[in-house]
């Protein structure tokens, strides 16, 4: 047999970490004022908006309908009248400063641009929400990016201008020169238009007028984020039951205990991993922690069905040594796994952004700690749920029980047969053989009861 590492032998110090870095996190969650709940679980606005100078303002004095939309970088024009549609393009590589977009735009009848800095670089146009401006005759604005990485607008800057909000939640989206922020305000019996008007307009004042652009505006309110709240735990409950109840089914109560106990871990630890980093919790940390209750359940299966497999081959030797020669086994198969599956949801932590960037980041820890909790928290668990039933069975014998020493695994407990020097042949044959029967398991003793039956009858 191949060398066997025993995992078992510090199975208590490992449970003992996991439990010292659990509750580390949970204190680090009380000092930052609870978990950092997303605009999906907390009632208020999330927005997110850029702070952009002023390049081009386009007015339209004809009588029909007309459009201006950005587009990839691309700027779109639609005039609609009675007869026809017609649209223009003006793309970056033929138009690549502002003067010259807007000397292009002014050709089309009836509309008029101009630019507050004719060497811009069109590319720079920063993009809001992505929907059509209708043009008029009161000026739409152009925004351009900021492009100084040494000049810029700060977080601290955004806090202050928005200070009048009680609760207030501000995080840098992207470059910090490129002044991007998500904000998140609470603002009780205010309606969604109400304090988006007043997040654009302290902005506005601070750094100046039509710098303002909305990138992106979700409201929640009170009823909805707490129906959503109340069914996310209801999810990850329902979710915790049927596992249970298939692993019961697929193995004992012994092996459903140990994975249930193992997913408990995981997800507490991602928990207070979360809560102590501060990362925001919305749907997409819900997804994460399913997703890591499923490729835990997996890898603690392979464990499990190896243990199965090498108690029938195996039934003389300890249980201990059983499991730590099963997870020694698959260890490969284990380690391959988690690291293809890591360097894939790294590729996401890196290149990603936003809620992509915080779920991946959730996935890294919790393939980390799915693997772990498979080894030394499944595992452990199943060694003191077997060792506990032997030591209730070999009470219940009158007998001694030693984890070392007991090789059964789902059998009787037996102890060595006593062995006696008998002083004299004639007196003491009678009980040697006695104790010697009492010593016989039951099993044998049956089978050479049958035995004897049949002999008689011949």
């Amino acid at each position: 047999m191949n060398k066997v590492i025993h995992f078992s032998k510090i199975r208590f110090y490992m449970i003992a970490l996991s439990v010292l870095l659990i509750v580390a996190g949970f204190i680090g969650t009380v000092v930052n004022d609870g978990f950092n709940f997303g605009i999906d679980f907390q009632a208020g606005l999330s927005q997110r908006f850029q702070i952009a100078s002023p390049g081009m303002e386009v007015t339209y004095e004809g009588g029909h309908n007309a459009s201006l939309n950005v587009v990839g970088g691309v700027v779109q024009i639609e005039v609609q009248d009675q007869e026809s549609t017609n649209r223009w393009s003006f793309a970056p590589d033929e138009y690549p400063t502002m003067g010259e977009l807007a000397a292009g735009i002014s050709e089309i009848s009836n509309m008029q641009a101009e630019a507050a800095d004719s060497q811009v670089r069109t590319e720079d146009l920063a993009t809001g929400l992505g929907l059509p401006y209708i043009l008029g005759e009161d000026p739409v604005v152009l925004n351009v990016a900021n492009t100084d990485t040494q000049n810029y607008v700060g977080i601290e800057e955004i806090r202050r201008a928005l200070g009048e909000f009680e609760s207030l939640q501000v995080q840098v989206a992207g470059s910090p020169h490129a002044q991007e922020y998500m904000v998140r305000v609470q603002e009780d019996g205010a309606a969604q238009d109400q304090i988006e008007a007043k997040i654009s307009g302290l902005i506005e004042s601070e750094f100046g007028e039509n710098t303002f652009v909305l990138k992106q505006s979700d409201f929640v309110g009170p009823r909805f984020s707490e129906a959503l709240a109340r069914q996310s735990i209801m999810l990850v409950f329902v979710a915790l039951i049927l596992i249970l109840a298939y692993v019961w089914f697929r193995f004992r109560l012994g092996y459903a205990v140990s994975s249930i106990t193992a997913l408990a871990h995981d997800i507490l630890f991602m928990l207070a991993f979360i809560g102590a980093f501060q990362i925001e919790v919305n749907t997409a940390t819900l997804a994460a922690v399913l997703t890591i209750i499923g490729y835990s359940l997996n890898d603690t299966i392979v464990v499990f069905d190896r243990i199965r497999e090498n108690s029938e081959i195996m039934k003389d030797r300890p249980f201990r040594l059983i499991v730590d020669t099963s997870i020694t086994k698959s260890l490969s198969r284990t380690l391959i796994t988690s690291v293809t599956t890591l360097l894939a949801v790294t590729a996401l932590f890196i290149f990603g952004t936003g809620m992509i960037r915080d779920f991946a980041l959730n996935l890294i820890v919790g393939v980390i700690v799915g693997t772990y909790s498979s080894i030394f928290i499944a595992s452990p668990v199943l060694i003191g749920w077997v060792q506990r039933a032997k030591r209730k069975h070999a009470k219940h014998l009158g007998r001694t029980f030693n984890e070392h020493e007991d090789p059964l695994v789902e059998q009787t407990v037996t102890s060595a047969p006593v062995q006696h020097k008998a002083q004299t042949a004639g007196k003491q044959a009678a009980p040697a053989q006695q104790q010697k029967e009492a010593e016989v398991p039951t099993a044998e003793r049956r089978l050479k009861g049958k035995r004897q039956q049949q002999k008689k009858k011949k």
